[in-house]
């Protein structure tokens, strides 16, 4: 009898420990769970992404494609889970030569998160609503680089002409519940100048936007000054609705966002810029970029977008919080 109960209490000592001990993993549901992280990430889901990814690290630790997608994912959910996620990756890929471009672009994202700026509370990622979706994959290869890193941003504004004061007064109180904007007397200290013109040029445009761009690297830290030109023509006449648009979009073009929505409610639409020409010209340590917007009264059929949607807020929203324009892994 003491042989069967010495017996027993082995086998439930055993029991408990098996209990207590970690699963092991299984690459079955490791693949499922990235699967799953992959879908959450792509519907602008990144808790729930970075949820999964999570568990797919518990079932294949060290699978550095994981790693790599998580860190995408914390982009837009925690600064320094995506530091640590990145770091990660590139002590799991090493020097392995079929990860080499990977490794460097993980480098460079792991070099802007932390020297990034802490950003206003209207540019949080807590702002960010999944529901609403973004355009962010359609913008984000040319507009990288382009957000400004000081805030409030300044904008001079020329001298308003008659007709045009409500409505780009409206589109500037716009865009300023997103990024914080304010107004100077001065065009030499300015982020963005906004002027505008009597007649259109020989190209018929009626609304552009140009870019400035300086960079300075003293061997630790590339240092850019940005300056955003806003032009906009007044030889047509154009509604209060017309006139709300044209600015919203162009000052969106300012704060950053290069290309356009595909959704004809988004402020940043491309029905708005019916023909437009990226064009950059370098000289030593300056860039000028331009977007060349030409856009026609009949753009606004039936009505143009006077109002941001969630959409252009989520979009503006991941240009300035991810480092750079990565695509996500598959399994």
């Amino acid at each position: 009898m003491r042989l069967t109960l010495i017996r027993r209490l082995l086998l439930s000592s055993l029991g408990l420990l098996a209990l207590l001990a970690p699963a092991a993993g299984n690459p079955r549901n490791a693949q499922s769970a990235f699967r799953a992280g992959n879908r959450f990430f792509d519907a602008g889901n990144f808790t729930e992404a970075v949820e999964m990814y999570t568990r797919a690290l518990d079932q294949g630790p060290g699978n550095s494609k994981i790693y790599y997608n998580r860190g995408l994912a914390n982009e837009m959910v925690d600064r320094k889970a995506a530091i640590r996620d990145w770091k990660q990756f590139l002590e799991l890929v090493g020097d392995n030569p079929d990860w080499k471009a990977a490794a460097s672009q993980a480098r460079e994202c792991v070099k802007t998160l932390e020297q990034m700026p802490s950003l206003p509370d209207s540019l949080q990622l807590s702002r960010y609503s999944p529901k609403a979706e973004d355009y962010y994959q359609d913008v984000a290869q040319e507009s990288h680089g382009l957000q400004f890193r000081k805030f409030p941003v300044e904008v001079f504004v020329g001298r308003v002409p008659e007709g045009w004061q409500r409505s780009t007064r409206k589109a500037l109180d716009d865009w300023s519940r997103v990024v914080p904007l304010q107004e100077i007397d001065s065009a030499e200290e300015a982020d963005i100048i906004v002027n505008w013109r009597t007649s259109a040029d020989q190209s018929g445009r009626l609304a552009w936007e140009k870019d400035l761009i300086q960079e300075e690297d003293n061997g630790t830290i590339a240092r850019r000054t940005r300056v955003s030109f806003v032009t906009l023509d007044i030889s047509r006449h154009l509604s209060a609705a017309q006139q709300r648009a044209v600015v919203l979009h162009e000052v969106g073009h300012a704060l950053g966002i290069q290309g356009h929505s595909s959704r004809s409610e988004d402020v940043m639409c491309g029905t708005i810029a019916l023909d437009v020409v990226h064009e950059t010209r370098m000289v030593p340590g300056i860039t000028f970029t331009h977007t060349l917007a030409n856009v026609s009264p009949r753009s606004y059929v039936p009505a143009p977008p006077e109002k941001l949607t969630q959409r252009d807020i989520n979009t503006l929203i991941r240009l300035y919080n991810c480092p750079g324009f990565l695509t996500r892994l598959d399994q």
